[in-house]
């Protein structure tokens, strides 16, 4: 006989068999029920199957099928702790993470308005744009933004491992759900997929700073061909560090800075977007708001804001009381950032 815990999860609770009874003590056999119970909630919740649970839990597959059916015959005490353990871990893990205070999706500080405005223009002239400003101050975000609620508007993030032209064209097919195996096909498949449609087609390469100087070259390919906006996202001038790269002719570099229609660089009034990105954390408190702005003039701005202001909002409500410069300053003191502390 079986037992039926979710119609829709897939998870179907056996009932022990017999022998299974007669070898276990009791206490073991009620324990057993109970985990059961908890690890088929806990998998339909996640949507995880069996061997997925199984692999998390560390046990082997066929063993953790022996002992969900109820047909384990070693002993069961020992996997009964084992799995008992894994779903504690998950369960704490789990209310740990509901209980740390989600970041602001979108703040439309000036800077925020500045990168929007730009990838607009990038979208719709099409063109090539450079936005090169320091590092937490919303770039990325604005980005994530732009790409939500603008049709035909895409993001690639470039690390330094996809710093050359094959692993960026790599990363471009990823974002734009290109299917290409054949390498010499792949610039071709992108350039379809980019052609400009309608309002236009942006594509958005954060992390710019890492490109190389042909992988540049190639973005500006797409503009030319496939009249597309391309923008290029940064902590660094990008456009300056293709200048500087050797054995480039003059010709060929201007071939690539002469495209750029657009250079973002300059920041707005910083103070006022952190006292915007301050609002929307919820925080009205003078004495905090002052400390806070402190923190927004250091290198990563508002995400040490974002960073600081969770951490203290942990301390906070494990002494059950509202946040508190208190629990700020112990915060960013705890964070040990070095210098900048």
């Amino acid at each position: 006989m079986t037992k039926k815990f979710n119609a829709n999860s897939g998870w179907v609770l056996s009932q022990p068999t017999a022998t299974f009874l007669e070898k276990h003590p009791v206490s073991d056999v009620e324990e057993w029920r109970a985990l059961t119970a908890r690890t088929a909630e806990m998998a339909s919740t996640n949507g995880w199957s069996k061997a997925e649970v199984a692999r998390r839990s560390g046990v082997a597959e066929g063993t953790f099928s022996q002992w969900l059916s109820g047909k384990y015959n070693g002993t069961l005490a020992n996997y009964n702790q084992q799995i008992g353990q894994w779903l504690t871990s998950v369960e704490e893990a789990a209310d740990m993470a509901a209980a740390i205070p989600a970041s602001p999706s979108f703040v439309k500080t000036k800077v925020a308005t500045e990168v929007l405005q730009t990838l607009m223009w990038a979208q719709m002239t099409p063109a090539l744009v450079a936005v090169t400003l320091d590092a937490g101050v919303g770039k990325t975000t604005a980005c994530r933004h732009y790409c939500a609620t603008r049709p035909h508007a895409y993001m690639a993030t470039i690390s330094p491992s996809t710093k050359k032209v094959h692993g960026m064209l790599v990363e471009l097919a990823e974002a734009l759900d290109v299917s290409e195996h054949n390498p010499a096909r792949l610039v071709r498949a992108i350039g379809r997929k980019l052609q400009r449609v309608g309002d236009g087609t942006l594509l958005i390469i954060d992390e710019a700073q890492n490109l190389e100087a042909e992988s540049i070259n190639q973005l500006r390919h797409f503009v030319d061909n496939n009249s597309c906006g391309v923008a290029l996202v940064g902590n660094e001038d990008t456009a300056a560090s293709y200048v500087r790269q050797q054995g480039r002719s003059v010709a060929s570099r201007a071939q690539v800075l002469s495209r750029f229609d657009k250079r973002l660089r300059r920041e707005g009034n910083r103070a006022e977007d952190i006292r915007l990105f301050v609002a929307a954390l919820g925080i009205d408190d003078p004495d905090c708001i002052k400390f806070l702005l402190g923190l927004g003039l250091k290198p990563g701005a508002l995400r040490q804001i974002d960073r600081t202001v969770k951490l203290a909002r942990m301390y906070a409500m494990g002494e059950a009381q509202p946040l508190s410069l208190d629990h700020l300053k112990a915060a960013w003191k705890n964070r040990d950032l070095g210098d900048l502390q």
